[in-house]
């Protein structure tokens, strides 16, 4: 039994996976989604990857014109999750995992973080 069965097994939820410390997914489980070309799940990474990093070079810029300046805490370092819904999907990022899904049929974003966190633990905090 995959980490990722139950967030799959979500009404909406089209992948989930990790990323390995480079931003390629490391591993993915899919239901209702067919990936045929492997360049497709490589952009997925590549996004992800230039989103991350543009929201830590935000928090970093922020965190440095602070008062007291970028070893202050708390601070915006590290980036923990992000989430982008546009069209008719959303991808959200925890930690070095990911799901994709469509937007209309999930319930609740706060609920599929969750369970992300649990995949990534092996428990719910």
């Amino acid at each position: 039994m995959s980490e990722f069965d139950e967030l799959v097994s979500l009404d909406g939820t089209l992948m989930a996976g990790r990323f390995d410390s480079n931003w390629r997914i490391a591993e993915q489980k899919s239901a209702n989604l067919f990936v045929a070309n492997p360049q497709a799940l490589q952009m997925a990474g590549w996004f992800c990857s230039a989103v991350s990093s543009m929201l830590s070079s935000m928090a970093f810029a922020v965190d440095c014109v602070r008062p007291g300046g970028i070893y202050e805490t708390p601070g915006w370092l590290p980036l923990k999750s992000w989430t982008f819904a546009g069209g008719a999907y959303t991808i959200a990022v925890e930690d070095d995992r990911f799901v994709i899904a469509e937007t209309a049929k999930i319930k609740s974003l706060d609920e599929l973080r969750r369970l992300m966190r649990r995949s990534s633990t092996g428990f719910a905090p």
